[in-house]
């Protein structure tokens, strides 16, 4: 096992990263009006459609009521936008709107040379072990 100094150092190491990458994020989104838990929910309706709030609040790791108040926001912006079904008007589903569609392309354009300046020095095997890691981490939270 690894000594108890040199794991404290790698979590001081991590919430710098961390930190950091929440500054630049900061930087970033403040020009869209987008929290990153704003940004990651318009990517995730990007990615797989029209959601229930249930099923983005299991993909986001975050609470329904999380979901709805960031949900609000996005509608305030325009960037989403609520539908009820037909057959069950108690079912919502949450998807994004063209506003939203157009805005998330800016920001990932933007996001991928903020991203590249962070990763610039690491070859794509190391980034992956970083994933591996990252995962094997985040499945030991929540033994």
């Amino acid at each position: 096992m690894v000594e108890r100094e040199t794991l404290l150092e790698v979590t001081t190491m991590f919430r710098i990263l961390i930190k950091g990458i929440t500054q630049k994020w900061n930087k970033l989104g403040g020009n869209y009006n987008l929290s990153f838990p704003q940004f990651k929910m318009l990517h995730v309706l990007l990615q797989s459609g029209p959601q229930k709030v249930s099923n983005l609040a299991e993909k986001l790791g975050l609470t329904s009521a999380a979901i709805t108040g960031l949900t609000d926001r996005l509608i305030v912006e325009g960037y989403a936008k609520r539908d009820r079904t037909e057959e069950d008007r108690r079912v919502v589903f949450i998807s994004i709107t063209d506003k939203g569609k157009d805005t998330l392309k800016k920001i990932l354009s933007d996001h991928e040379e903020s991203t590249k300046t962070i990763f610039t020095s690491l070859e794509d095997e190391e980034v992956m072990h970083l994933k591996r890691i990252f995962t094997i981490m985040i499945d030991n939270l929540e033994k």
